[in-house]
């Protein structure tokens, strides 16, 4: 009788100590989730593309070798493939410019390293766009981090299977924003698109943020209607939407 207590005391303490160790590791997973992650699924949106922009001044190269060694030090340290016979360049009057694109992994690179002719200062570009989800690109920009003090921007793009009016755009919108834990700072709505800007605390030590109208930004979303598939298009941007929507 005694063994078969201890047995359920046993049985008792692993059960408690696996549910806790279950729990731990499904909140650490639920931390390291990408901010759209939550957004899309709760309105039903399937993610169509993430994308990443990153820029850093850099050290000034004055020829189109400096620039070349400059880009294949990144790729090196990104551990990208690096095919100089595709290094792309452009001179003008006023810039040096040098040109890669790259595909690896079902994600696609494009690097830019540009020299001013007038003020002797260079810059650095990465874009990179993926359509199975952003844990690459978060991966790239962390290394990248490492090595310059860069800004970064991420876009992700998604579709909602119905076509929505004016009020059920900024009816989802709010949800995006309330998942987000983002209060709304402002609206814009044109004809069949809307957008959001806002300011979310628990993204305060993710993303950076930026000044809009005064006003501390860090997360935008905008949807639009797309007639011609019948489906809505749904975008989020970290701490802004950089391009056209």
């Amino acid at each position: 009788m005694k063994k078969a207590i201890v047995y359920l005391m046993i049985f008792v303490v692993i059960c408690f100590l696996s549910d806790s160790a279950l729990k731990y590791s499904l909140g650490k997973e639920i931390d390291n989730q990408s901010p759209y992650y939550l957004s899309f699924a709760s309105i039903g949106a399937n993610l169509l593309e993430s994308r990443l922009d990153c820029w850093a001044k850099i050290k000034t190269a004055s020829t189109n070798q400096e620039l070349d060694e400059a880009l294949l030090k990144i790729l090196n340290y990104l551990e990208l493939p690096a095919d100089e016979k595709e290094f792309l360049h452009q001179e003008t009057n006023e810039t040096i410019i040098c040109r890669y694109e790259l595909s690896k992994d079902e994600q696609r690179y494009l690097f830019i390293l540009q020299t001013s002719k007038t003020d002797h200062k260079s810059h650095f570009l990465m874009t990179t766009i993926s359509s199975t989800g952003d844990l690459q690109l978060r991966r790239d920009e962390e290394k990248l981090r490492k090595l310059l003090d860069c800004k970064s921007y991420y876009l992700y793009k998604g579709s909602i299977d119905t076509r929505l009016d004016n009020a059920g755009q900024e009816e989802l919108l709010r949800v995006v924003m309330k998942c987000l834990k983002a209060e709304v700072n402002d609206v814009y709505q044109q004809n069949q698109l809307i957008s959001m800007t806002g300011f979310s605390p628990a993204l305060e030590n993710k993303i950076s943020q930026v000044k809009v109208a005064g006003k501390n930004c860090n997360a935008q979303g905008a949807i639009r209607c797309n007639p011609k598939e019948n489906t809505s298009e749904i975008y989020l941007g970290f701490p802004l939407l950089l391009n056209d929507y």
